[in-house]
């Protein structure tokens, strides 16, 4: 299974704005670079969130400014950290976890680029997703906190033929 460093943008071709640059600013550089979005610099020059297109739509817009009013410090979404050793199952799988398009690459505190939606479905094209999702790991445990006592995990509840019917939670017994 390919890893993300293999597929990854690298830092040096990522465009860059500050955190006090304008939206229309943050847009017209996107568009000069035919990129969906830019990674956004903090006062000491390292990464602090990124600015894309999908920030366009959920949080400038709702602002109802004029792009050259609003700064994109102001709207940015923070990047999620990955290592660039992880699979790329693994970051279509936290891709997923926290609803954001792109990852940030660390090695350390070094920032190395960011992984994309795009970058993993150019990859998986190559393969069936199914295949590479099947592939190699063991199934994943995922536990979930009961979202009515938050003082259990959540269990699966199946019927006699081993298909899961319900999630129950074993100390106040909510179900979902």
């Amino acid at each position: 299974m390919a890893r993300v460093k293999d597929i990854m943008t690298v830092d040096a071709e990522i465009p860059k704005v500050t955190n006090d640059t304008t939206v229309l600013e943050a847009t017209n550089l996107m568009n000069e670079k035919g990129t969906s979005g830019v990674a956004v610099l903090g006062s000491d020059n390292k990464v602090v969130g990124f600015f894309g297109e999908r920030t366009l739509l959920t949080e400038f817009v709702k602002l109802n400014k004029k792009p050259d009013e609003v700064k994109v410090g102001k709207i940015m979404h923070m990047l999620y950290r990955i290592g660039p050793e992880a699979t790329t199952k693994e970051a279509a799988k936290e891709l997923a976890d926290n609803g954001t398009t792109r990852l940030a690459v660390y090695k350390g505190d070094r920032f190395l680029g960011w992984v994309t939606l795009t970058d993993l479905s150019r990859d998986m094209s190559r393969e069936s997703l199914l295949d590479r999702l099947r592939s190699h790991n063991a199934p994943e445990v995922s536990e979930v906190r009961c979202p009515n006592c938050n003082k259990a995990f959540m269990e699966k509840v199946t019927n006699s033929e081993g298909i899961i019917v319900r999630w129950q939670c074993p100390n106040c017994k909510y179900a979902l």
